[in-house]
This record gives structure tokens, C-alpha cells and sequence, in this order.
């Protein structure tokens, strides 16, 4: 082989070298003695939302178990049900298919009860329990799940510097095997046993009429 044989012949070897080593790194490896790729140690994983500063929750009292309940009909159609709400708690509708009571005058980060009609997702409650889950570790900060069922969640997050609390169930009225209802009771740590009563009372009591 001449000169210029042997030129190219180191040329295309240091190509060939310097290739491989670019795959090993886009693919997360290093290469090691032999030729052959070692996966790169992992790295301690550092928390992916660490707790901000918590601000006062409101000095209103805590949600009391056992508070009177009166009938209320919402939806319209074939879907139109009955449920059992806070008596004298300010009613809105959030859209045609969501509503939500809380108490008047309120202050922010008290506790409110939303219930929402799902039906039309057409899911299982455990599918969309677990879609809710991954709904709120998208959008909320610090989720923890405190307690898990198979038609119930609750959690803790962090909203605008406030540590909140939420209770989460699904409802099957139809025995479709779908979820059709979601309710939501949130608050705060202390109104826990409140919340956890309000939305045992209200899953049991709909119907739908």
C-alpha cells in the first residue's frame, strides 16, 4: 500500500471512531475498553417540585361534620339528578354540565364542593380515576395521595403558596360500568373530616330524576 493509501485508510478509521463515539453519547452510554457500551451511572434525581413557601390558610372554622343537607336537581334531559348540598351554601354553574356550592362570603382557600357530569368520556371509573390522577400531577404542584379506593382519591397539592386538600369519587348512577359523575370537595388540612363526611353524604344521596 503507498502513501495515500494509507492516508485514507487512517482517515476513515478516525471517521469511524469519532461516529461511534456521537451514538454512545445521544443514546445516554460510554464507550469502554473492547468497543463495548456501558451504560452511564444514574445520577441522584433531584425533586421535581420542591415546597415553596406556605402562606396562612384562612382563620374561617374548620368544615363540620354532619352539616344539614337539602335536595337540589341539576342537569336536564335523561341526565337530570337530584343530590343532597350544604344548606344555605351559594349555588354556581360553572358550565352546563358543573356546578359548584361554597358557603357566602367565603374567603379564598375555604372549601367549596363542585360535582360534574362525566358521562360522556364513555370510561370506566378506574380509567378515569387514574387519568385524574395523572391530570393533576400535570397541572398542580406537590401532589400527594393520601388515600386511594377504587371509586375515590385523596390528595394534597400546592396552589398559589396554599396547601390544599381534595377528595375526589366517581359515581356509575346507570350501572353502566362508565363513570357519569365526578364530585369534588377541596379545602383545607383541617377541614379533612368535614370533607371526607360532605362527599360520603352527597355520593349517597344522588339519584338520578
Amino acid at each position: 500500500m503507498n502513501w495515500r493509501g494509507t492516508a485514507v485508510l487512517a482517515l476513515l478509521l478516525a471517521i469511524g471512531v469519532a461516529a461511534g463515539f456521537g451514538v454512545s453519547w445521544a443514546l445516554g452510554e460510554n464507550p469502554s475498553g473492547g468497543g463495548t457500551a456501558a451504560p452511564v451511572p444514574a445520577s441522584p434525581s433531584l425533586p421535581i417540585d420542591p415546597v415553596p413557601e406556605l402562606l396562612p390558610d384562612p382563620g374561617t372554622p374548620p368544615l363540620a361534620e354532619g352539616i344539614p343537607l337539602m335536595p337540589q336537581s341539576v342537569g336536564a334531559g335523561d341526565f337530570r339528578m337530584t343530590l343532597p348540598v350544604p344548606k344555605g351554601w351559594t349555588f354556581s354553574e360553572n358550565s352546563l354540565n358543573e356546578w359548584q356550592w361554597r358557603p357566602p362570603a367565603q374567603p379564598d382557600f375555604g372549601y367549596v364542593l363542585r360535582v360534574e357530569q362525566v358521562l360522556s368520556n364513555r370510561r370506566s371509573i378506574g380509567w378515569t380515576l387514574d387519568r385524574r390522577l395523572d391530570e393533576l400531577r400535570e397541572d398542580e404542584s406537590n401532589v400527594q395521595v393520601l388515600g386511594q379506593t377504587e371509586d375515590s382519591l385523596h390528595f394534597s397539592f400546592v396552589t398559589s403558596n396554599h396547601l390544599r386538600h381534595g377528595y375526589l369519587r366517581w359515581l356509575d348512577l346507570t350501572g353502566s360500568d362508565n363513570a357519569q359523575v365526578e364530585i369534588a370537595v377541596t379545602g383545607r388540612e383541617v377541614d379533612d373530616p368535614g370533607m371526607a363526611d360532605l362527599i360520603s353524604r352527597v355520593g349517597s344521596g344522588i339519584r338520578l330524576g
